[in-house]
């Protein structure tokens, strides 16, 4: 056995599409010393055996980037390497047999012109011209994008394989990872069957076995789910023997089955609705190049309709059946990113069609490790978004409800009860009981809007049933006083000797130097990459209460962590969950909380942007004068345990001045308003704030220098391609929600990143981020929204109380 090197920069574990795809473009960013370590041979496991569709048409803007760099790179790939990848590049169709599929259409047809897949929406009859043999009967259209298709998996991944060693990396195979330690040094140490290796970085890229390899290093749950897919080949057909050209791959939502050609005959793959997971007790090490026994019984109704949908399939008989397994998590994306609070430990697994994601991932996620981001936002594919929360029976149930849905059409909000509830706060039954409907974000459950008691959400592209609701809810914050759980804030204590120095050098702000100050501040990273937005309070001399998003509460935890010095004797404390979080606000939230407290709470007494320790109820809250709606306003933050009383007390005050229950969909209308930036949408690791117009928000002259603050001010002085727009939007019923292509002179020119109906305006409002040329003030656009290109115009400042009067009322 060949005896491996003892160390390296970094070590992936796994030699499926994945973990080579990154090895190769690891290489392609310019490192060198890289070794892939695999028990097998490469592709084993479940990269082998699959069918390897290439899809482009996905509703995610930044998942349309992976999936297309992959189909590009598969291409080109015999040419730079000389090993063929077997691509076929015969286009693909997506059926729609119902209204809402063509609006869903429409919508991803934005999203192929934003990245550069070409795509159409045939009719009935321009089907027949891409696939003559689809009986068309039921059938509304077929998305068709002509560039993408299939690829051989093992040739493919041999021919990356072949280019990370001609760049230099090393790929040890039929060696088994044994186990995996962190040194005092930070470094990692790997042993293997053939010897141990010491490295700065370490990719869990294992496949089916990314759990197992999880559970060295303490992850306890991974959850990656192992599904059982089968698909059938047929023998040769006649008459697909005479045809010239291939035919497309066809996804059939009806029989949840994709249909292609395969050689001379027809393949069939079904998702099927009694789906099952394997291997849930844990990966045998031996699993090698297996198949499992296939279970016919349970695909059969999908295969029937699947096969009636193209009647050829019954011509002929089936010539090979493959079962194996194939990876699923809860919402059926990738992991890509930092394992939680582990220090140079990545994940680059559970893809659940890993073929068509395996160029992309490795692209993107090379990118993150050598310079601190990636050119996509990645927080979709980031692990934290489960690995600190889920248990097993979560992380099931939710895979095998994806693995079913993998041909159902998406639709905005959705609320899927499997798994449902995990994170709730106290007073959860009794704002349901009053008509809230919840959405379930990052395992929390979240209040998006009132309705009746007992109301679900009619989902769509255009306004749902919740549009009249939401205004309701608007217009009460605008001229009486709402009240939201808003528990879903990631929470923080940092203190300690010297903590005002630390967030100094971490934010981009200045940080109070009085006791009660607030600031929203920004954590940056050495290339000026945005990786938060916080709320800080200054509690008191080096005490701090800090803020996130509901979905970096992991992900800031680690970048707290990672970025103390060694001298430094701070204390970082997750208080998430022991703080429940109400936001009461309005032009009558002075009144109704004035009768609660003993507390001035005149301006001169309690100005915007002060934080104070007061009692409201008796209940000790850290009242923040702050809010994300654009009114006078307070956040009440308080002990979890006592949410209910102070709720209670808060609402039965508020009756006098119609007080109202409220959700996230009142605040996203809201904050659009006032033009305040969202995290994850505006604010992303694809940009600094110089694109996203934050200028008020860093400070250079900082006495110290804070993480980014050399690059940014590089980017202040070379100007950037990209800014930020804040746009007033002409539609009938269907608002901008994010990644609509934005043309000017009948040019892509950008991408919406989010949008929403304005109420206290009574317009529709969009943000942007188009050529850095084109971000003047009554500059017009066109938008695409549900298959009309929509004019927009450019606003300079927030359309609702631009001087915060309401604000500091």
């Amino acid at each position: 056995m060949e005896k491996i090197q003892t160390h390296a920069k970094l070590v992936i574990v796994g030699g499926g599409i994945l973990g080579v795809s990154l090895l190769y473009h690891l290489t392609k960013e310019g490192w060198k010393d890289l070794v892939l370590i695999e028990k097998g041979e490469l592709t084993s496991g479940s990269t082998w055996h699959a069918a390897g569709q290439c899809p482009h048409m996905v509703g995610s803007y930044n998942l349309a980037k992976v999936h297309l760099h992959s189909t590009n790179l598969y291409k080109q790939l015999e040419k730079e390497t000389g090993q063929a990848t077997g691509f076929h590049d015969c286009g693909s169709l997506r059926l729609a047999y119902k209204k809402e599929d063509i609006d869903w259409f429409h919508y991803v047809k934005g999203i192929m012109d934003n990245v550069g897949s070409p795509a159409e929406i045939l009719s009935p009859n321009e089907i027949k011209k891409v696939h003559p043999f689809i009986r068309l009967d039921g059938i509304l259209a077929a998305f068709h994008t002509p560039e993408d298709g299939h690829t051989d998996p093992t040739s493919t991944t041999n021919a990356m394989a072949k280019g990370a060693r001609n760049g230099g990396a090393k790929i040890y195979r039929k060696n088994r990872v044994t186990d995996i330690k962190q040194l005092p040094s930070g470094e990692w140490k790997v042993f293997t069957e053939n010897g141990d290796i010491v490295c700065e970085h370490v990719v869990n890229a294992a496949g089916s076995f990314c759990p197992e390899v999880g559970a060295m290093v303490g992850l306890k749950e991974v959850p990656s789910i192992n599904m059982i897919h089968h698909y059938l080949v047929t023998e040769s057909h006649p008459e697909i023997e005479k045809l010239e050209k291939e035919l497309p791959v066809t996804r059939d939502p009806e029989a949840s089955a994709y249909l292609r050609q395969e050689g001379k005959g027809l393949l069939i793959g079904p998702y099927e609705k009694d789906a099952k997971a394997w291997a849930l007790e844990g990966m045998d090490w031996k699993f090698d190049m297996e198949l499992l026994e296939p279970e016919l019984d349970r695909i059969e109704k999908h295969l029937e309709i699947g096969m009636n949908r193209i009647p050829q399939f019954k011509d002929v008989g089936i010539k090979k059946i493959i079962c194996g397994p194939i990876t699923h998590t809860p919402d059926d994306n990738f992991f890509a990113g930092p394992a939680p609070g582990l220090k140079n430990f990545w994940m680059a697994c559970a893809a659940s069609v890993g073929i068509a994601q395996g160029g992309g991932v490795g692209k993107y996620l090379a990118q993150w490790i050598i310079h601190g981001d990636s050119e996509i936002n990645m927080l979709e594919f980031e692990p934290r978004r489960y690995m600190s929360w889920v248990n097993k029976k979560y992380a099931v149930d939710k895979s095998i409800d994806q693995y079913t849905r993998m041909y159902v059409t998406p639709v905005p909000n959705e609320s899927i009860d499997v798994g449902r509830p995990m994170k709730t706060t106290t007073i959860y039954k009794k704002l349901k009981d009053m008509g809230a409907i919840y959405l379930d974000s990052y395992g929390w459950e979240k209040p998006i809007w009132f309705g009746k008691p007992g109301m679900k959400e009619e989902y769509s592209f255009k306004r749902s049933n919740a549009f009249p609701y939401v205004q309701k809810e608007c217009e009460n914050i605008q001229n009486n006083a709402g009240i939201l759980d808003l528990s879903t804030f990631a929470k923080y204590e940092i203190k300690g000797k010297g903590s005002e120095e630390y967030l100094n050098r971490l934010c981009a702000n200045i940080i109070p130097k009085k006791d009660g100050g607030i600031i929203l501040g920004h954590t940056l990273n050495n290339i000026a990459r945005i990786q938060s937005e916080l709320t800080i309070t200054r509690l008191s001399k080096d005490n701090y209460y800090v803020l996130s998003s509901t979905a970096s509460e992991i992900r800031d935890l680690d970048w707290f962590n990672h970025n103390l010095n060694k001298d430094e004797k701070i204390e970082i404390k997750n208080v998430t969950q022991d703080y429940g979080v109400l936001v009461l606000v309005g032009p009558k939230s002075r009144k109704v909380l004035s009768q609660l407290t003993s507390e001035s709470l005149d301006n001169k007494d309690f100005p915007w942007l002060k934080g104070k320790e007061i009692e409201i109820n008796k209940v000790l809250v850290r009242a923040l004068r702050i809010n994300y709606m654009g009114e006078l306003g307070w956040e009440l933050h308080h002990p979890m345990k006592q949410m209910e009383p102070l709720y209670d007390a808060i609402y039965e005050v508020g009756k006098k001045e119609k007080i109202q229950n409220f959700g996230t969909y009142a605040v996203n209308s809201l904050r659009m308003e006032k033009a305040y930036r969202g995290w994850g949408t505006e604010l992303t690791g694809e940009i600094s704030l110089v694109e996203a117009g934050m200028d008020r928000f860093f400070n250079l002259n900082k006495k110290n220098k804070f993480i980014g603050s050399d690059a940014l001010r590089n980017k202040l002085q070379s100007g950037v391609d990209i800014k930020i727009v804040y746009l007033e939007v002409d539609v009938d019923d269907a608002d901008p929600r994010g990644n609509e292509p934005v043309y000017h002179n009948n040019k892509i020119v950008g991408v919406v990143t989010s949008g929403a109906y304005g109420f206290r305006v009574k317009k529709s409002l969009a943000f942007a981020y188009v050529n850095s040329d084109l971000t003047n003030e009554g500059t017009e656009f066109l938008i695409g929204i549900q298959g009309q290109k929509r004019k927009a115009k450019v606003v300079d400042s927030p359309l609702y109380d631009p001087e915060n009067k309401k604000l500091k009322a």
